[in-house]
């Protein structure tokens, strides 16, 4: 420190370097104290803002989309045509095969092939042994995803992020892609004499837990924020596009669920995503359709996972989009959370995508193979003489305990399970699945999980006065959800099921009563445990009512 003059006759203390001790400053490189990756740095945050942040492959793929897209305006003539005359008809017999021959050279010289195709895509792996936890809005943040993944969470995404803010560096946005160290360590996975799934070239050692799942409706944003989260964030798995969120804030702007009535935009997102992520892989997360009782999601599977109609023109031999995974939840945007899910309707697109690995080879005897850069991670290769899925299918919908995750894993087909209100409400359903059993957790046991979860929230926001009240607010969240459990020592069946509403019970001792509360001042009690008193006149209102079926958490 030294003391200098300004110019208006103030002092003011400098902080200045020694000599010798050049470089001697932490540099910021994206970890924290706490453990926490994925933090981009202020500059970087400022060239977004600034719009100084260049995306040159995003903006190349772009501009060639929107001249494929104005290309069959300018080739399509809508007035209307007289019938020929004998005369002219007679002539154009004569005619014919030099002007077929002269449309085919006018075809291939008007055909643009896209600037680049897709790097080779890390290899991933989904099976029974990574249960995932869904991304969550509000509910999936940092904290309680390590207190799941210190359960047995194999598996994490963010919450969902919205592409604009991202791409105008907002801060708030940006938080969301941060994820604890514990999330970058390798997921679980047999051996491959252990399991029927393995994966050519899969290292499972440097493979991690984290992902991040972005909401778009445009295909130049989602493309622009593949490229720089690949390049900001370098602990990603994967990055998922969300095609499920129902809520109408998302709906009306053409995002989340809207996306399944407009596959071919969907298409455009996925096969421009893969060209500019670099060696992260490119995932979706679906619902059955946009109206109950007319699901589209078979038909929008197959286009992704077989090629559209359009999948010559973007190159590599057409074929599918090359999208690595694919997540279905077993219900309408209509239906959001009522009734149960339908793992029925999951079983049949299950059998789709297991007939696409099964008959992968026989569709490319009768038509050109596509370039293997354009395909899922898996697929480079071929399938494998070990089962390998070219394609992962993950279901999504009311999986509450062990024997539902099993039974969902052998009787739907699919490759993994995601886990959405199921961990909320229970987050050690990951233990439960891992140890094969039901698992009596004591009210001893369960607050201590509330207290670790608070102690991971005053590390992430702070333990100031706004980082408390920030921990407070998500605390309240998280137990407007974890109230709902019924503990397994007193239910009269099993399993449970979660669209049960029980009615009034007691718990075994005051403790476990006050943890089944559902009035928000019980909560608050039970924050001030751990974080003092809450202001007086302090309410709380939660932003999904876990008492209602009308909750906008995850897609």
């Amino acid at each position: 420190m030294e003391e200098r003059a300004t110019d208006d006759g103030r002092k003011e203390l400098v902080l200045t370097e020694k000599p010798g001790m050049e470089g001697s400053l932490p540099v910021d490189d994206g970890t924290k104290s706490i453990g926490t990756l994925n933090e981009i740095s202020t500059q970087a945050k400022s060239d977004l803002m600034k719009r100084k942040f260049t995306t040159p492959k995003a903006d190349q793929y772009s501009k060639w989309l929107d001249t494929l897209a104005q290309k069959p305006e300018e080739q399509r003539d809508h007035r209307p045509k007289k019938p020929p005359s004998k005369a002219v008809e007679a002539d154009n017999r004569i005619s014919n095969e030099d002007d077929h021959q002269q449309a085919k050279e006018d075809n291939r010289a008007q055909y643009i092939s896209p600037p680049f195709l897709p790097s080779e895509k890390r290899r991933i792996y989904f099976g029974p042994e990574t249960p995932i936890l869904a991304p969550l809005t509000t509910q999936g943040n940092l904290p309680f995803r390590r207190l799941c993944v210190s359960l047995g969470a194999q598996l994490t995404y963010s919450e969902m992020a919205m592409s604009m803010p991202l791409i105008q560096g907002q801060r708030s946005e940006w938080a969301l892609m941060r994820a604890h160290e514990s999330e970058t360590t390798p997921p679980a996975y047999n051996s491959p004499t252990t399991t029927t799934a393995t994966v050519t070239d899969y290292d499972n050692s440097r493979d991690l837990k984290f992902g991040a799942q972005i909401s778009a409706n445009k295909p130049w944003q989602a493309i622009k924020v593949a490229e720089i989260l690949t390049r900001l964030c370098p602990h990603l798995r994967l990055i998922d596009i969300n095609c499920g969120c129902p809520i109408d804030l998302v709906y009306r702007t053409g995002a989340g669920s809207a996306l399944l009535d407009a596959q071919g935009k969907l298409d455009k997102m996925v096969r421009g995503m893969n060209a500019v992520s670099g060696s992260v892989p490119i995932t979706v997360k679906i619902r059955m359709g946009t109206k109950d009782g007319k699901p589209t999601a078979l038909k929008l599977i197959e286009r992704l996972v077989y090629g559209g109609p359009d999948a010559e023109n973007f190159g590599g031999g057409g074929g599918g989009s090359g999208v690595a995974a694919i997540t279905l939840h077993g219900r309408s945007r209509q239906q959001r959370y009522t009734k149960s899910a339908d793992w029925s309707y999951i079983a049949d697109c299950a059998t789709l995508i297991k007939r696409f690995h099964e008959k992968g080879d026989e569709l490319t005897d009768t038509i050109r193979a596509p370039d293997e850069r354009t395909q899922p991670p898996a697929a480079a290769g071929g399938r494998s003489s070990g089962g390998e899925e070219k394609v992962y299918f993950i279901g999504n919908g009311d999986c509450y305990s062990h024997t539902t995750y099993h039974e969902h894993l052998s009787t739907s087909g699919v490759s993994a399970i995601m886990l959405a209100r199921g961990a909320l409400i229970k987050p050690w359903l990951f233990e439960e699945i891992a140890t094969g059993q039901y698992l009596d957790k004591t009210a001893t046991e369960r607050l201590s999980y509330i207290a670790r979860f608070v102690h991971h929230g005053l590390e992430c926001w702070g333990s100031d006065e706004v980082g408390v009240g920030t921990t407070r607010r998500f605390l309240l969240e998280y137990l407007s959800f974890a109230h709902r459990y019924v503990p397994v020592g007193i239910l009269e069946r099993l399993p449970p099921n979660i669209q049960d509403r029980p009615p009034a019970w007691k718990g075994r001792n005051e403790l476990e009563t006050l943890l089944a509360s559902g009035d928000y001042r019980d909560w608050i009690r039970i924050s001030e445990m751990f974080l003092g008193k809450a202001h007086p006149g302090f309410r709380f209102e939660p932003k999904h009512r876990s008492n209602s079926y009308e909750i906008d958490a995850e897609g």
